[in-house]
């Protein structure tokens, strides 16, 4: 007698990620939380195996702690039943570098125990930037919202957030008080700023008209003894005194952007 064995189809599984995205540290471990729903209203649904699968050069850098898995979530469950709570971590080599891994992860089961149909998949992304650091650290779990995003303004005061990273501010607390503000000094127009990132672009452009702002006519001003030692200063090359009006400013962008 020859015995064979067919799985069965099942009816269907919704995963949701909350957030898709999660931060971690080089040799850390990233968390990922969710909600799991067995749509069927009559068959429960057996969870055999998870994998994640990451794009291009990333692979070789994380690992999926799978166990995390299975010691949180029901391996079965029933018609109708959800599950909302941990999911899964993934971890990240110490040596790698700081960047953001995006990736899919797929849960594989179905009608029975030995079921291995793709029963649910979902984007993933291991943020290990540093501004994206910052980001998780400052909002919590509403870092992927549009008002946490780069050009938002949580706290309202007028500055955007990834300005607030950039020059070290609060970006929960208004604080446009910490901007740098234009002065003159010996008859030149002048603008310092401390950088706090390492992963932004610093520009400071003037304009005479506010609609050619541009690079060419500033320059940087050596600065005995700066307080603090990393501030930098700025000026506009032409003298106040030969020019009839004219604008500086500092504009950030994320590097290589």
């Amino acid at each position: 007698m020859v015995w064979s064995h067919a799985s069965l189809a099942f009816a269907g599984l919704t995963m949701v990620l909350s957030p898709s995205g999660q931060p971690v540290a080089a040799g850390g471990e990233a968390l990922f939380s969710g909600t799991l729903t067995n749509t069927s209203a009559t068959d429960k649904v057996f969870l055999n195996d998870i994998a994640v699968t990451f794009s291009a050069d990333p692979q070789s850098d994380t690992a999926l702690s799978s166990n995390a898995f299975f010691a949180n979530v029901p391996g079965i469950l029933l018609p109708g039943e959800v599950y909302d709570g941990p999911l899964f971590r993934v971890s990240l080599s110490g040596a790698s570098a700081a960047a953001n891994y995006t990736g899919t992860v797929t849960l594989r089961g179905g009608a029975d125990i030995v079921a291995s149909g793709s029963l649910a998949s979902a984007g993933i992304t291991v943020l290990a930037t540093p501004v994206e650091q910052w980001r998780y650290r400052s909002f919590g779990d509403a870092a992927g919202t549009a008002l946490a995003a780069d050009e938002g303004d949580w706290d309202g005061d007028g500055t955007l957030n990834l300005m607030e990273y950039a020059l070290g501010l609060d970006a929960l607390t208004p604080d446009a008080s910490g901007l740098p503000a234009p002065m003159v000094v010996s008859d030149h127009l002048t603008l310092s700023y401390v950088p706090s990132a390492a992963d932004v672009q610093y520009v400071i452009e003037s304009t005479t008209d506010f609609l050619q702002w541009g690079t060419a006519d500033v320059e940087a001003v050596a600065v005995v003894n700066p307080v603090p030692p990393n501030r930098v200063t700025f000026r506009y090359k032409n003298a106040v005194s030969s020019w009839g009006r004219a604008f500086i400013r500092l504009r950030v962008v994320r590097a290589g952007l």
